[in-house]
């Protein structure tokens, strides 16, 4: 395999050019802003320790998986972006202290990669920055600390609906009310003007990060949806398939289906990745027989997200332990319609006690040690269970 092929390779050389500019960035420092000798090594020191911890935090993010979703389809993007922040944050120091944009370097460095490789970078680009103020500056710095790891947290929040109000509110206030005092407090003499670069900071960041968290949104949160939207229709061509070759597995998929995503929306849970696993947990009886080899080959020729993949591997594969939430959620919502159709099958007009029945059945699947290794929460299992008691109506519909 050639070298350019080989993602490994190609990050390395990231690192090496990004010790090299963060070295260079801290000559820079030494020689713009005439920073003496001893504080610039001490500076060059840090910086170099803050990269090894921010390489560290991004592998970490690779090799376990928890980067912010979408920074892996453009791995590029953040070494790069980051470099020219590096690069930047010796310019930022020739502006006023209370005129820098840091928040907007914790967000944009966070949405490609994860919070804790956003909030070590900014840090990095923020103490390369502050090595050329003088030291009764250093308040402001630390105002800049709290509302960039702030910042960087408040990416946790966005979802579909893009609710980020109170979070993008929680940094402008920290912000306004940090540089603020701290302003007040370090002037000798106050006048309106001194308010003139808080205030455009305050403006400038506040349009920033609600324009990339806007774009961020745009390009993978949406994205995610509009991909689930085709794979969750009822009536697309791998569907239509298995129900021409099984009706009955078909039908009972979308009963399976309709409790996924009310108890997948009770628990707070991604719906349409878990309703996308119960659409094609039975697809295996396409290629011949209903087990994990024919759903996950299936599946991969319809290229299925590999999270919804994992959730039938935990589901269907008996040498794989149900662990995530949402494969137990799946493994219960095919349980009770299973059960609750087996009952109707042997006699249509049997009344079924169905909070008896349920506490029955998730009786049993504790008891068999289903859930012994799962990460679903006791309080997470009791209101899956409550979910399916209140359901009483639905369940006329299995007859």
């Amino acid at each position: 395999m050639e070298e350019s092929n080989n993602p490994g390779k190609t990050r390395v050389k990231f690192y090496i050019i990004l010790m090299i500019i963060s070295i260079a960035a801290v000559f820079g420092m030494y020689m713009l802003y005439s920073v003496p000798a001893l504080k610039a090594i001490q500076t060059l020191v840090i910086t170099v320790l803050g990269q090894i911890t921010v390489i560290f935090t991004y592998e970490s993010g690779l090799l376990y998986g928890n980067l912010v979703s979408g920074s892996t389809d453009k791995p590029a993007m953040f070494p790069i972006t980051y470099m020219i922040l590096v690069a930047a944050s010796v310019i930022m120091a020739a502006m006023p202290v209370t005129a820098w944009p840091v928040a907007v370097m914790y967000v944009l460095l966070t949405v490609m990669s994860n919070i804790p490789c956003g909030i070590v970078s900014g840090s990095i680009c923020l103490f390369i920055a502050s090595s050329a103020i003088d030291t009764g500056m250093y308040p402001f710095i630390y105002v800049y600390l709290l509302a960039g790891i702030a910042a960087a947290v408040l990416v946790a929040h966005l979802d579909e609906q893009f609710r980020i109000g109170l979070p993008v509110s929680i940094v402008e206030i920290i912000l306004m009310a940090g540089l603020g005092v701290t302003l007040i407090t370090s002037v000798s003499s106050f006048s309106i003007e001194v308010l003139i670069y808080p205030v455009v900071n305050l403006a400038v960041t506040l349009i920033l990060i609600l324009f990339i968290l806007k774009a961020y949104s745009a390009r993978v949160i949406f994205r995610e949806e509009d991909k689930y939207i085709e794979l969750n229709d009822p009536e697309c061509l791998l569907l239509t398939e298995l129900k021409k070759v099984s009706p009955e597995d078909y039908h009972k998929t979308v009963h399976i289906v309709y409790f996924c995503d009310r108890v997948s929306s009770a628990l707070g849970l991604d719906a349409s990745r878990v309703k996308c696993a119960g659409l094609y947990h039975r697809v295996g009886v396409i290629g011949g027989a209903y087990n994990w080899e024919n759903t996950r080959m299936v599946c991969e020729e319809q290229n299925l997200p590999e999270e919804v993949m994992s959730i039938l591997q935990e589901f269907e594969d008996p040498n794989t332990p149900l662990i995530q939430t949402e494969s137990a959620v799946l493994f219960m919502c095919e349980c009770i319609v299973t059960s609750i159709q087996y009952l109707f099958s042997k006699n249509k007009e049997v009344k079924l006690e169905y909070p008896s029945l349920i506490e029955a059945i998730f009786k049993q699947r504790i008891e068999a040690g289903v859930f012994k290794q799962s990460d679903m929460s006791i309080g997470q299992f009791e209101r899956m269970k409550k979910v399916f008691m209140e359901e009483k109506l639905y369940y006329d519909f299995l007859r």
